[in-house]
C-alpha cells in the first residue's frame, strides 16, 4: 500500500507538470493557429521535428547510462561520470554541426528551413540533452517535486517568450522557434548551475567513464534514428509531397492526439525508478502483481484512445479553429499510435534493465523503416489520414516486437499469473 501511494503521488507530480512542459503545444494552439497560417504552423512543427531528428545524434544517447548508473553511484565516481557525459556531448555535437552544414541542401528541401535554422535547431538539440541529464538524476533520485519544478519553470520560460515574440511583436513562426530556443538554452544553463552545485560535476572526465557511457548509448543510436523515423518520416513525406500547410494541419492533430502520449510518459517516469528496484528483488508475487497492473494500464489507454478520436470533431473545432478542421479525422488514428507507444513504454524497461540495447536498437531501427515505408504506401492512396494510420500500425509493431524481446531478455509471468490471478478472483 505505501509502495502503491508513492507511485501515485510520484505520478500525479509527473502528470501534472510533464503535461504542461510537454502539451504547452496543445496550450499554445488556440492562440498560434489564429496567428499563424497552415504553411507557417508547418514550418514550426518541422523545426520540432528537425530538433529531435537531430536528438538522436548529440550526446549520442548517454544520458540514459547517467540515469541508470545513479543507481551504481556507491562503486563509481558519479560525478566524473556525469562530466564524461557532458565530454561525449560537445564532441558529438561538434560533429553533428560538420554534418548538417555539409547537408544543409539537401536538410533544406526536404524541411523547408533555412541553414540559419537548422543551425539554431543543433543549439536547441544539444541544450535539451543536458536537461535531460539534469532530469534524469532527479528522476532516478525519485525526486519528483525538483523534476516537476524544473520542468515548470521551462514551460514558463517558453510560454512567456513565445507569447512575447508571436503576439507582442508579430514574429510568427520565427517568434515561436526562437522563443523554444531561448527557453531551452537559458534552462540548459541553469541544469549545469544545479549539477554544479549539488556537486555532481568533476573537474576531470575519465576515459574508462567516457567508454561505459558509450557502451551503453552508442547502441542506441539506432535506437533513436528508429524511434526519429517513427515520429519524423510521416511529417517529412507530407511536407515533401504535399506540402506545409497540409504539415500543419497534420501536427495539429499529432499536437492534440498526444495527450495520452503525455500521459504515458509521466507514469513511465514514475514508475521506472521503483520498477528497476523490484526486478533486483526477484519476487515473484510482486512479478505477477506488475504483470496484472500492466494489462489494466493497457485496457484503460486504449478507452482514451477510443474517447479521442469521439471528440476529436468539437475538440478540433474549438482548440484549433475552422482552418484546421481537417485534423478531425486524423486524431483518432495518431492517439491509438500513442496509446501503443505508451504500452511500448511499459516493457522497455525490463530491456534496459537487462542491459540488451543492442537488441533494441536494431529492433526499433528495423520498425522505424516499415513506418517509412508505410507512410509513403498509405500516404499516396489515402493522404493525410494514411500517414496517421502508418503512425498508429507502426507503434502497435513496435510495442507487440519489444514486448516479445522484453518477455525474452527478462522472462516474466504475462500470460500464466494474469490467467492465476483471475482464476483466485
Amino acid at each position: 500500500m505505501k509502495f502503491a501511494r508513492a507511485l501515485i503521488g510520484s505520478a500525479l507530480i509527473y502528470a501534472t507538470t510533464t503535461g504542461i512542459a510537454a502539451g504547452l503545444p496543445l496550450l499554445l494552439m488556440p492562440l498560434l493557429t489564429r496567428a499563424m497560417t497552415p504553411t507557417e504552423y508547418g514550418l514550426v512543427g518541422m523545426f520540432s521535428v528537425l530538433v529531435t531528428a537531430l536528438g538522436a545524434l548529440t550526446g549520442l544517447s548517454v544520458h540514459g547510462a547517467v540515469g541508470m548508473r545513479y543507481f551504481e553511484r556507491d562503486s563509481l565516481d558519479f560525478p566524473r561520470y556525469v562530466t564524461s557525459s557532458l565530454v561525449i556531448l560537445a564532441c558529438s555535437t561538434a560533429a553533428v554541426l560538420l554534418l548538417v552544414v555539409l547537408f544543409s541542401p539537401l536538410i533544406e528541401r526536404a524541411t523547408g528551413l533555412p541553414l540559419t535554422i537548422l543551425i539554431v535547431a543543433m543549439a536547441m538539440s544539444c541544450a535539451l540533452f543536458i536537461i535531460q541529464i539534469r532530469l534524469a538524476i532527479w528522476q532516478s533520485a525519485k525526486q519528483a517535486w525538483s523534476f516537476g519544478t524544473f520542468r515548470l519553470q521551462q514551460s514558463g520560460l517558453d510560454l512567456g517568450l513565445s507569447l512575447l515574440l508571436v503576439l507582442g511583436l508579430g514574429l510568427a513562426w520565427h517568434g515561436r522557434v526562437f522563443g523554444m530556443v531561448a527557453a531551452a538554452v537559458i534552462l540548459a544553463g541553469i541544469a549545469v548551475i544545479s549539477l554544479k552545485r549539488a556537486g555532481l560535476l568533476a573537474s576531470q572526465p575519465s576515459r574508462d567513464y567516457v567508454r561505459n557511457a558509450l557502451h551503453f548509448g552508442l547502441p542506441l543510436v539506432p535506437h533513436a534514428i528508429g524511434g526519429m523515423l517513427l515520429t519524423m518520416s510521416d511529417r517529412v513525406m507530407i511536407s515533401s509531397l504535399i506540402g506545409s500547410a497540409e504539415t500543419g494541419v497534420y501536427m495539429v492533430a499529432v499536437q492534440m492526439g498526444m495527450a495520452i502520449g503525455l500521459l504515458t510518459d509521466a507514469m513511465n517516469r514514475a514508475l521506472a525508478p521503483w520498477l528497476i528496484e523490484a526486478l533486483k528483488q526477484k519476487d515473484k508475487t510482486r512479478d505477477a502483481a506488475i504483470v496484472r497492473l500492466s494489462y489494466l494500464y493497457g485496457l484503460l489507454l486504449l478507452v482514451g484512445a477510443l474517447f479521442a478520436a469521439l471528440a476529436a470533431p468539437l475538440l478540433t473545432s474549438v482548440i484549433a479553429g475552422p482552418e484546421f478542421q481537417a485534423a478531425a479525422p486524423l486524431i483518432g488514428w495518431i492517439a491509438l499510435g500513442y496509446c501503443f507507444g505508451g504500452m511500448y513504454l511499459m516493457v522497455v524497461n525490463y530491456i534496459f534493465f537487462a542491459s540488451k540495447t543492442a537488441w533494441l536498437a536494431g529492433l526499433t531501427l528495423s520498425v522505424g523503416l516499415i513506418n517509412a515505408g508505410l507512410s509513403y504506401l498509405l500516404l499516396s492512396t489515402n493522404g493525410l489520414v494514411g500517414a496517421a494510420q502508418a503512425f498508429a500500425a507502426s507503434q502497435f509493431v513496435l510495442f507487440v516486437s519489444t514486448w516479445a524481446l522484453a518477455h525474452k531478455v527478462h522472462p516474466m509471468p504475462w500470460l500464466p499469473r494474469f490467467r492465476a490471478g483471475r482464476a483466485a478472483a
